[in-house]
């Protein structure tokens, strides 16, 4: 967690969220997961640094993203809400995106059977947050 505590400005978190998405999609547990999940779209709106906000785009076979709001294709879309630092948490699995929203600051606004079926991509996302970093260091 440490070298996430560093990561404050635009162009290093993007290229964190970068390598990110690119340890999500070199696992290959990935596309059997994503298969029933597709397509998704995950909108996470940082409510202190709003310029900090990005998209999951989950398809067949990946999962590709962007920084601001998603504006492609229409697909379902599930909305979640926090500070900076609890998404960086939460995206390092140093807290559980559950947990956050009963402590009222993780919110999330969509389809829960859709949210619900993506709970197998947490664990996905410890590996992928760990290669993340690696490749920044």
């Amino acid at each position: 967690m440490e070298l996430m505590k560093i990561i404050n400005t635009k162009e290093e978190w993007e290229s964190y969220l970068d390598k990110f998405i690119e340890g999500y999609n070199i696992l290959p547990e990935l596309p059997a997961i994503i298969q029933s999940i597709a397509p998704l779209v995950f909108n996470y709106v940082i409510t202190d640094r709003p310029e900090m906000s990005y998209w999951f785009l989950i398809e067949k076979d990946k999962i590709s993203w962007g920084l601001g709001q998603y504006s492609g294709t229409n697909h379902p879309t599930i909305i979640h809400k926090t500070d900076f630092e609890t998404m960086k948490k939460v995206n390092s699995g140093e807290t559980d995106p559950i947990q956050a929203t009963m402590l009222g600051t993780y919110n999330v606004d969509g389809d829960v059977s859709k949210l619900m079926a993506c709970a197998s991509l947490l664990p996905l996302g410890v590996k992928a947050h760990a290669y993340a970093l690696e490749k920044i260091k």
